[in-house]
């Protein structure tokens, strides 16, 4: 085995062993792929540990990059691929995460992912091709209105923060489809969130926590809205906590996670969490201890189990 190759399947078995890969579809796509084939100029080391890498600045400001591996793994297990499945992805960024997407869907399936940038849809599909992924369709559009051309979806997931469920991405989906969305519950703290669709309202599947680069193009800022949560942006939480625990940083992550939690939402695990999604032309009453969160296109109730 090469050194290379090493490496690879080193980071794969951490990822295993720490729980983010959990089945055996997801841990052969991660084998199956090389990461350090979509982060040319990156050195080997760097492209396998569990680090995102930023690929992109504007105005010394990032707006893409490789993924952490260990929140690729997470929310490919939320998202629940299956073979011959027709995939949209939003935010096509070195393109690893439609190249995993792609075996998993195998012969019979689709991926097309999309992206606002066109050197970024330049480089994807250069590195797609490089890793023998050419099935994947890589296509220079604004995300926010998805991609009807090759509609209906199985599944559509966004590797970028989302304010709201879009329009676009309710229809293009079909009626036993999955989507997957990094959801900002407020201005500053998101949830990697898996929704189906059940009767005129969407419900959450699972939840799991993360942190991506916004959506830009034309729903950028129509999204945001005010909301009565209270949930606290992720650095303000270490900051405020690091004020009476100044060895927080010292913590492992998942404690970490478990304190960010109970902070924002009063629960140390997001496991019990629901959420369901309605249509603003639904009038919702709201039951004892849930939340709502109003939004332009939704109105997002959340309650624990």
């Amino acid at each position: 085995m090469s050194d290379v190759s090493a490496q690879h399947y080193a980071l794969v078995d951490r990822l295993k062993q720490q729980g983010f890969i959990r089945t055996p579809r997801i841990e052969a796509a991660f084998r199956s792929v090389p990461r350090h084939l979509f982060l040319p100029g990156v050195s080997i080391e760097t492209a396998y540990t569990d680090e995102a890498i930023i690929t992109k600045y504007l105005n010394g400001k990032p707006i893409s990059s490789a993924s952490q591996p260990s929140i690729v793994a997470i929310m490919l297990e939320q998202l629940s691929v299956q073979e011959g499945d027709r995939v949209l992805e939003i935010g096509a960024g070195t393109g690893y995460n439609a190249a995993l997407m792609d075996y998993l869907v195998g012969d019979r399936g689709q991926v097309v992912t999309l992206d606002i940038d066109p050197d970024v849809v330049e480089n994807a599909c250069q590195h797609l091709l490089t890793a023998g992924c050419d099935r994947v369709q890589v296509i220079c559009a604004d995300g926010g209105f998805g991609y009807p051309a090759a509609a209906p979806y199985d599944r559509i997931i966004l590797t970028v923060g989302a304010g709201d469920i879009l329009p676009a991405w309710q229809q293009q989906l079909k009626p036993s489809g999955r989507l997957l969305l990094p959801l900002a519950l407020t201005k500053n703290v998101q949830l990697s969130v898996a929704f189906d669709r059940v009767n005129s309202y969407w419900e959450s599947d699972s939840a799991a926590n993360c942190g991506f680069m916004k959506l830009r193009g034309a729903f950028a800022e129509s999204q945001e809205k005010e909301t009565n949560s209270k949930a606290l942006d992720f650095k303000e939480v270490l900051i405020q906590v690091n004020n009476i625990y100044p060895l927080l940083e010292t913590l492992p992550l998942d404690l970490l996670l478990s304190l960010y939690n109970l902070i924002n939402f009063g629960h140390a695990s997001l496991k019990d969490l629901k959420i369901k999604a309605y249509s603003q032309e639904i009038d919702y009453m709201p039951k004892a201890k849930e939340t709502v969160i109003d939004k332009n296109w939704t109105k997002l109730v959340l309650s624990w189990q």
